[in-house]
């Protein structure tokens, strides 16, 4: 017999913010666990200090799990240094806890002069999923970065390269997981390497995955936050075939 859990997943999104790529996620979470995503207003152009006092009240008063992809990732970590009530743990996948690409860390202000258009939005896409590449998953990718202004995703870009919380990261006493794709061609393995040196005991699993892993194998990333669940807040997981990266 399956047994609902009180606990809910609390997803902070990639980049684009809106929410609307979790779909299957959310359909291999169910019945036992509810995903609550937390999408991003599309017409403020926010920094993450801005963004955290957003998301702030909307967490659940009931234990949750946060799980923080991508661009989301030093949000997830500053609200869990700040060690809030019913936060139990913290799931980060495929991102990062300071400027991930240190080599154009000086040129955050070029961000402004890159092209942003249709166009760029499907190859981008394309080439962000790789191998992994499907008419279905390319859709639902370039209709999200559509949506969003261009001036935001900008915005958000240039805080990505000037980021740096592993000060903040490295005082966490909760659960850790970081859910890595080895096919990232965004955010690469040095990412992952320089938290799991502040946090060895965090629960590194890499699977066979795109940058847009949630997306991609939602089946397997489902089972690993169950697994996760299981293993480090004592709650019951239903009996289900494991399944490996």
């Amino acid at each position: 017999m399956k047994v609902k859990t009180a606990l809910t997943i609390v997803l902070l999104p990639g980049l684009d913010g809106t929410g609307t790529l979790y779909q299957q996620l959310r359909q291999q979470l169910a019945p036992d666990y509810e995903l609550q995503v937390i999408a991003y207003p599309l017409d403020q152009q926010w920094g993450y200090p801005q963004l955290l006092d957003f998301i702030r009240p909307q967490l659940p008063q009931n234990p949750y799990l946060l799980l923080a992809e991508s661009f989301s990732g030093p949000l997830g970590i500053l609200l869990a240094a700040e060690q809030p009530e019913h936060l139990k743990a913290l799931a980060l996948c495929c991102t990062f806890g300071r400027n991930p690409l240190p080599a154009i860390k000086g040129l955050a202000g070029a961000v402004d002069k890159l092209p942003w258009n249709e166009l760029v939005h499907h190859w981008t896409a394309l080439w962000l999923q790789g191998r992994y590449a499907n008419a279905e998953l390319s859709a639902l990718l370039e209709k999200a970065l559509t949506m969003v202004p261009e001036q935001v995703i900008k915005q958000r870009a240039k805080q990505v390269l000037q980021v740096d919380v592993l000060t903040e990261f490295a005082t966490l006493t909760i659960p850790l997981m970081y859910l890595q794709a080895r096919q990232d061609r965004l955010i690469w393995a040095f990412n992952a390497k320089s938290l799991l040196q502040l946090q060895p005991a965090m629960q590194l699993v890499r699977l066979d995955a795109p940058h847009f892993l949630l997306q991609a194998i939602p089946e397997q990333a489902a089972w690993q936050l169950k697994l996760f669940i299981q293993q480090h807040l004592s709650l019951e997981l239903p009996q289900q075939k494991a399944l490996t990266g």
